[in-house]
């Protein structure tokens, strides 16, 4: 529907209505308005003709939607709000929550790493643990092994067995590394830490050698494993 107003200063104001709608919608000027019809309302038998005829506005967009259930249709619209809403929670929450994958990025620290690296070994002493140990859930282990002759050393892995070869390949690496770059050990303060790991493995080594005695002359024992 068009409505034009004139006043006594030539004013026209342009309103288009849908039909069903039962309401005027303003607009800038006649060739603007636009028509919208979702088909959503039930159509009356005197509007059949009205229909038919070509639309008289600018613009007329029929969707052809048609309600034929309106208990699933207001399910449909509610599970939608529903939808959406859970969608704009979820994105708050992941924008304002902190992440914790933020504090597990890549580091280039290799003086912690190196740090955390000697920390295993504390970890794995066996034996009568020094006082400064610096695993202090770490208690003392193994002090009857070998008949207390054979005590000391590491553990391997997560078991109670002390594998001798493992042990002398780890020693030499570490005291390899010791020579290679004793002036970074010194620099971050661990050459001391390093060295006593060095002598705790040592000291464990020698005892797993037993040299030929009067009453084996021609034989000696060397210790593989203890658990």
């Amino acid at each position: 529907m068009d409505t034009d107003e004139t006043s006594n200063n030539d004013t026209i104001l342009y309103l288009h209505s849908i039909s069903p709608a039962g309401r005027l919608l303003p607009s800038a000027s006649r060739w603007n308005s636009i028509e919208m019809d979702f088909n959503l309302f039930p159509q009356s038998r005197n509007n059949l003709g009205y229909n038919s005829l070509p639309s008289r506005f600018s613009k007329s967009v029929d969707f052809k939607l048609t309600v034929t259930n309106k208990k699933n249709f207001k399910c449909f619209i509610y599970a939608s709000l529903a939808v959406v809403s859970l969608i704009v929670v979820l994105s708050l929450l992941l924008h304002f929550l902190p992440n914790k994958q933020r504090h597990h990025v890549a580091t280039k620290d290799l003086t912690l790493a190196l740090k955390q690296a000697l920390v295993f070994f504390d970890a794995q002493k066996s034996g009568v643990l020094p006082k400064d140990n610096t695993v202090k859930f770490r208690g003392d282990s193994g002090l009857d092994d070998g008949n207390k002759s054979l005590v000391g050393g590491f553990y391997d892995s997560g078991n109670n067995i002390k594998f001798s070869f493992p042990t002398a390949y780890t020693i030499t690496l570490l005291s390899w590394s010791v020579i290679e770059y004793h002036p970074k050990y010194e620099e971050i303060g661990e050459l001391d830490h390093i060295k006593s790991i060095i002598k705790w493995g040592s000291d464990y080594l020698l005892k797993l050698f037993i040299r030929p005695n009067e009453s084996s002359p021609g034989s000696a024992t060397l210790f593989s494993q203890v658990h």
